[in-house]
């Protein structure tokens, strides 16, 4: 194939969707929220019944202790990590129960497992549960990933009933760790950053990296906050930037991906954030699949730190195009100057254009929607994202007397969630 990339992408305005070519790669990483939820029990309802079909029909007829039925009385501040960070959801899912449309989130085995799948990135089905143990109002659950075999030892997850109590209780995961990993006390080294170090055990050999995701409710998405680390010996010290909660609280998960994304290991605890109204804006991922919506909010959170080492695993240096040079490592040039990466959050939290087809190089889904605009007959609205991208009038007058249309930064993911292209501007 003559046609190069960039120059694809340079005029996809008017490019013709095509069939794609059988034989594209297969993602390089699993996005571990392509099955992420929504939001509260709605989202729930949907993966429950996945993993109820598949790997938990049996969890629900599993003997445990019941608990007594009754209030819950609790100390100040909402003990839940997951997927209820607060009463308001906790009791949203629990009128979900009552009315049967979330009954594993009514078992400690249950919600166990719509975290495997949900939160560890485990394939529906995957999921084992080795030990069970009750205590009132209180559980612990031992799961082990039937695909990763005995060297990876069983994640802990500890649950609880933070409301009603009994067989109809809602369980809330309050607590997730493995001995793969041992998080040292978080420490927050300045406003809005965490710092964590720790080591990783001596039984385990093959991780490459852990990633940590902060978040705020039933989804990893949208992030407060992401970095990841790549890992040089047994030890790990690193710190994450955290945006603002309602509350000053969010969760934290520290995970060790494998190849596909599934978390070998992880571990989830409480994490302090500034105290103020979330990050208005983020990643704008309306229609997006959820593999490219993945890499995007990665590349958003990466973009907003300046940290070019987490954006080096979502492209392939051999085929990446930067600003027209097809097949370039563009990480060094960031290294030196991450300042160029500076119009990347502002890009993406625009909607994306209508994903298109490319023949060699599959469906690509490109940030912003302004590639498709007609600069003959701009609507407020386009007017006003052009100058949140930073445009005058004259700017904007000089792309319309240009004729060329839309002339400033761009970026294309495709269909794997793999990062393609990274444009500062037109040509």
């Amino acid at each position: 194939m003559t046609t190069r990339l960039p120059n694809l992408l340079h005029d996809l305005a008017s490019e013709i969707p095509i069939d794609v070519e059988s034989g594209l790669r297969p993602t390089l990483r699993r996005a571990r929220i392509r099955r992420g939820l929504t939001a509260g029990a709605a989202g729930l309802a949907v993966v429950g019944l996945i993993v109820a079909s598949l790997s938990a029909i049996d969890l629900l007829s599993r003997t445990t202790t019941p608990a007594t039925t009754g209030p819950n009385p609790r100390p100040a501040g909402f003990a839940g990590l997951w997927p209820e960070t607060d009463v308001e959801a906790l009791a949203v899912t629990q009128a979900a129960i009552d009315e049967g449309h979330v009954p594993l989130q009514a078992s400690p085995e249950g919600i166990a497992s719509l975290l495997a799948v949900n939160v560890l990135g485990w394939d529906p089905g995957d999921d084992q549960v080795e030990h069970v143990e009750v205590r009132g109002s209180e559980a612990e659950i031992m799961i082990r990933n039937r695909v990763f075999g005995d060297s990876v030892q069983p994640t802990t997850v500890k649950v609880s009933q933070l409301g009603r109590t009994g067989t109809s209780g809602a369980w809330s995961v309050v607590g997730v760790s493995s001995p793969l990993i041992q998080l040292d006390e978080l420490a927050h080294t300045a406003p809005g950053v965490v710092h964590l170090s720790g080591r990783l055990s001596d039984r385990f050999e093959g991780a490459s990296a852990l990633e940590a995701q902060v978040f705020d409710g039933p989804a990893l998405v949208p992030s407060v906050g992401f970095a990841r680390y790549e890992l040089t010996d047994r030890t790990f010290a690193f710190d994450v930037a955290v945006a603002p909660t309602p509350d000053g609280r969010a969760t934290l998960l520290l995970t060790m991906p494998d190849s596909t994304g599934a978390s070998l290991g992880a571990v989830m605890v409480r994490v302090e954030t500034p105290v103020g109204d979330p990050r208005p804006s983020g990643p704008n991922l309306n229609g997006v699949p959820p593999d490219v919506a993945a890499t995007a909010q990665r590349i958003y959170d990466a973009a907003l730190a300046g940290d070019v080492d987490s954006l080096a695993p979502l492209l392939d240096p051999n085929t990446f195009a930067y600003n027209f040079d097809d097949g370039s490592d563009p990480i060094p040039t960031w290294r030196e100057d991450p300042s160029v990466l500076d119009p990347i959050a502002a890009v993406l939290e625009l909607p994306a254009a209508e994903p298109r087809t490319i023949r060699g190089y599959g469906t690509l889904t490109i940030w912003p929607y302004l590639i498709d605009t007609d600069f003959d007959a701009l609507t407020e609205r386009e007017r006003a994202d052009l100058e949140s991208l930073g445009y005058t009038e004259e700017d904007i007058q000089l792309m319309i007397d240009g004729g060329f249309g839309y002339q400033g930064p761009r970026l294309a993911i495709d269909q794997t969630g793999l990062w393609r292209s990274f444009t500062t501007m037109g040509e």
